[in-house]
């Protein structure tokens, strides 16, 4: 009997999903959320600008999708000053929906790839800097 941890797809977004529901049931607030939720999906949207199978890109849709909306949901929550990240994160998950999905070329997801990583990573020094 061999004992591992089993890393999957699946386990990414269940804990994912938890993490989530646990935060938003909280007394919430931008500083409370930790900086690998700006950092996983900035990685693998840069990751992504590779040739990779098509399971990697709806895998990339499903967490893009899912930390945007969070964030932005965080983000309503929070202080007016930040009432423009929001919108940006809800249009970011509106894009990267891995329900109606959205179908561009390449070089155009190249660009949205690199650009929505950098919003994610402008975000989280911009929250750090403004909560600190």
């Amino acid at each position: 009997m061999r004992a591992y941890c089993d890393i999957n797809e699946q386990n990414i977004v269940a804990i994912t999903t938890l993490a989530a529901l646990k935060l938003l049931s909280a007394d919430m607030n931008m500083k409370s959320i930790p900086r690998t939720v700006w950092i996983i999906p900035a990685v693998l949207l840069v990751i992504a600008v590779w040739r990779l199978p098509y399971g990697y890109y709806t895998f990339v849709r499903i967490v893009v999708c899912g930390t945007a909306a969070f964030i932005a949901t965080a983000g309503f929550r929070g202080q007016i000053w930040a009432f423009a990240w929001p919108t940006l994160l809800l249009a970011i998950a509106v894009l990267f929906n891995p329900f109606v999905a959205i179908y561009l070329n390449r070089a155009s997801w190249f660009y949205l790839d690199l650009g929505t990583a950098a919003a994610f990573l402008i975000h989280l020094f911009m929250v750090r800097q403004k909560s600190t």
